[in-house]
Formats: structure tokens, sequence, C-alpha cells
């Protein structure tokens, strides 16, 4: 997961690793009306919990493919640069995110389990594997997510190298709407 001016975007794919996967999430203080509903809803009072929406996909159609790799468990990590988090809120175990589809329905909620800081160059091949995109494997992610890095670095005027720290973020789905 990439943030950048409070849109969140993950590149999953490269030039050469096939179709390219995007994820966003806006920030919390950001957050539409409907999800933040949806949350107070099911989670009344937890508030504090609450934490940004999450939509994969730069196209509609890629963001329901995300939406069935999460919901079907096959996407329970993503990863993101300290650089994307300018207010210095960055996800945190216990945190409740409404995941949207295409259309920016609400098809689910997912809890963040665990969070961990480490170098970009720590991905393991069970990383990989919770990673749940492309070819699931620590030679795709390297390639693939190394390309969109580079570019986002550039893009926020920061260096980036194999020993950048990065936000790991694991999560579940607690809730399917």
């Amino acid at each position: 997961m990439k943030r950048r001016g409070g849109q969140e975007e993950t590149l999953s794919g490269g030039a050469d690793c096939g179709e390219a996967i995007f994820q966003s999430r806006r920030k919390v203080h950001h957050m539409d009306a409907e999800p933040r509903r949806v949350l107070e809803t099911i989670y009344p009072g937890a508030e504090a919990r609450y934490f940004s929406p999450m939509s994969i996909g730069s196209i509609p159609e890629h963001a329901d493919e995300g939406v069935t790799l999460i919901l079907n468990g096959v996407k329970t990590l993503t990863s993101s640069a300290f650089w994307d988090y300018p207010d210095g809120k960055i996800p945190f175990v216990g945190a409740l995110s409404v995941l949207l589809d295409g259309a920016r329905r609400p098809r689910g909620i997912v809890e963040t389990t665990r969070v961990e800081i480490m170098p970009f160059k720590t991905i393991t091949e069970d990383m990989a594997q919770d990673y749940g995109e492309g070819e699931r494997t620590v030679d795709w992610w390297r390639r693939a997510m190394g390309v969109f890095y580079q570019a986002s670095a550039t893009r926020h005027g920061a260096g980036f190298t194999e020993d950048t720290p990065l936000i790991w973020e694991w999560f579940a789905v607690v809730r399917r709407l």
C-alpha cells in the first residue's frame, strides 16, 4: 500500500511483471461518509480504531479483483513507505478499514493484525505468498515493488534502496458486507 497526497497507491506489477494492481486508501480524516457510517454501525464507540478505507485497483475491474483476493484470504499483507504518511499516522494493530469494490461500495471490513517496520529487502517467500498478488514469489515482489518504490521515492523527493524501511501491515477480514 502506498500513500500519496491523502491517497495511497500500491503497484503490484511492473512493466515486465504483467498486469498492475493498485491499492488505494484515503486518510481516515478524509473518510467518506459511507465507510464511516459502516464502521459506526458495526463497531459503535470504536472510532479510535477506524482507519482509511481500502480499495484495490486503478480501474473498477482491478478493485473488484482485489476485493476477491482479500475476501478469499489470498491477500493478507501489504506494505507502504513512511513518505506516504506525512501526518505520521501509520497503520496499527486493531485498526479497522472498510474494503471498497470498484463502484466504491463497502464489501467487507478488515482489521490490521500485525505491523512491523522492516527494510524492503526483508521480503520472504512467506511474505510474498501473503501479499497475494502477481506470481506470489520473492523475485516477482522485488521486481514489481522495486519499480514502484523507486518511482514513488522519486515523486516524493526521497531516496530508495534495499535498506529503505517499509511499514508491513498484515490484515484479516473480520466482516463481509
